[in-house]
């Protein structure tokens, strides 16, 4: 037993500093995306900034892109435990929708410029980031299972498929999400708010 736990000793700090090397790459690279944007910052000034070789930088991410793909994954993290926390929750579709998409804005609005050009990093790239197309793959199936829990309380309509209706609302929180990233005057916690009302009245059963 005493030397299995020696030899677990130096495996545990190896790991704690493999994860303090890789947060001190995150967060050098925030700060210069922040400063002079995600398309003109170069590897070589994320690694100096952090204090790195370049080398430790591609062991820990094998792109710039990659870096780019743990801050998205982040903001969708947040989304992800939002979206759980009203579905535990006892309440209309509308009102979680409502309370989900107003949580959402609190948090871009902290992120600020930071999530402002990783939407437009995202929305430019060409060809498409593989980061963007699996985070709306998972914004998708995350509002399907708050509507597919609205379709089993009886206040989202069945008369639409799941999908459709998902799809609906992914591409409306998007578009909103864009158009603050282009223009930072755009009024993003009303829009949003306004959104989430307008499509809990369109995703609602037919009335008779």
């Amino acid at each position: 037993m005493a030397l299995s736990q020696e030899a677990a000793a130096p495996v545990g700090r190896r790991e704690r500093r493999k994860q303090e090397v890789r947060e001190r790459i995150l967060a050098a690279a925030e700060k210069l995306f922040l400063r002079q944007g995600f398309d003109a910052t170069t590897v070589d000034q994320i690694a100096d900034a952090a204090d790195v070789a370049q080398k430790t930088f591609f062991n820990h991410f094998p792109t710039k892109q990659s870096v780019f793909a743990e801050f998205a994954n982040g903001r969708l993290s947040v989304f992800e435990e939002t979206v759980r926390a009203e579905r535990a929750r006892k309440a209309a579709t509308r009102v979680r929708l409502e309370r989900t998409f107003a949580a959402m804005a609190e948090h871009v609005a902290e992120m600020s410029e930071l999530a402002r050009d990783l939407t437009l990093h995202m929305m430019r790239a060409q060809p498409p980031e593989p980061a963007g197309s699996e985070q709306l793959s998972t914004l998708q199936a995350t509002l399907g299972g708050l509507l597919e829990d609205g379709q089993a309380q009886g206040d989202v309509r069945t008369d639409h498929d799941l999908g459709f209706l998902s799809e609906l609302v992914v591409g409306a929180y998007c578009m909103i999400m864009i158009q603050w990233a282009k223009d930072p005057s755009y009024p993003l916690r009303e829009r949003l708010s306004e959104t989430a009302r307008f499509l809990g009245e369109a995703i609602a059963p037919a009335r008779r």
